[in-house]
C-alpha cells in the first residue's frame, strides 16, 4: 500500500502551506505525491451556472472533466465517503499526502503555532512542525526546514 501521512493541526496553523512545501520538495525529489485535503464543511465543485454544475444539479453520481493536460473526476455522494475507499482510487504515486482527517488512524505531523491549541495524537504523532522551541518526543522541524522534513519522511517510510 501506498504510504499515506497526515497533516495536522487546527485551523490557520499553517497546513496547507506545509502540503504545498513537501509536495514540492517531493516533486524536486523525483517522487510522485497524491494530495488529499478534507474540506469538513463541505465544498462546491462548480461555479454555480457552468456545465459540469448542470450535471450535478440534474443528480448525476459522477462527473468527468477532461482537458488536455488534466483529468477530474467529482463523484457526489450522500454521505462523507471513508478514507479507505478514497485510497482505492488514488494509483501511481509513492507517497499521498492528506491535510486534515485528524481523526482518522495513521502516522500524523502535527503542526503547531504560538497561542494555539494542541491535539491529542498520542502514538499516531512521528513529527511537530513549529517555529517557537518545542520540548517534543519526536522530531521538530521548524516551518523552513521542510527539505529535512522531506528527508525524515523519505527515511520514515523507506521511500
Amino acid at each position: 500500500m501506498t504510504p499515506v501521512i497526515f497533516i495536522a493541526g487546527y485551523s490557520n496553523t499553517g497546513k496547507t502551506t506545509l502540503m504545498k512545501k513537501l509536495i514540492q520538495a517531493f516533486k524536486e525529489k523525483g517522487y510522485r505525491v497524491a494530495a488529499v485535503k478534507h474540506a469538513a464543511h463541505g465544498y462546491d465543485v462548480d461555479v454555480p451556472g457552468r456545465d459540469t454544475w448542470h450535471y450535478c444539479q440534474a443528480g448525476a453520481d459522477q462527473v468527468v472533466v477532461v482537458g488536455p493536460r488534466s483529468l477530474t473526476m467529482h463523484h457526489l455522494y450522500k454521505e462523507e465517503p471513508p478514507l479507505r475507499d478514497i485510497y482505492k482510487m488514488i494509483e501511481g504515486v509513492d507517497l499521498i499526502l492528506i491535510e486534515g482527517f485528524k481523526s482518522e488512524h495513521g502516522p500524523k505531523i502535527e503542526v503547531v503555532r504560538e497561542g494555539k491549541a494542541r491535539l491529542s495524537l498520542g502514538d499516531e504523532l512521528i513529527a511537530v512542525v513549529s517555529d517557537d522551541p518545542l520540548s517534543e518526543s519526536v522530531p521538530c522541524f521548524a516551518t523552513t526546514a521542510v527539505p529535512q522534513l522531506a528527508d525524515f519522511l523519505i527515511n520514515y517510510f523507506a521511500l
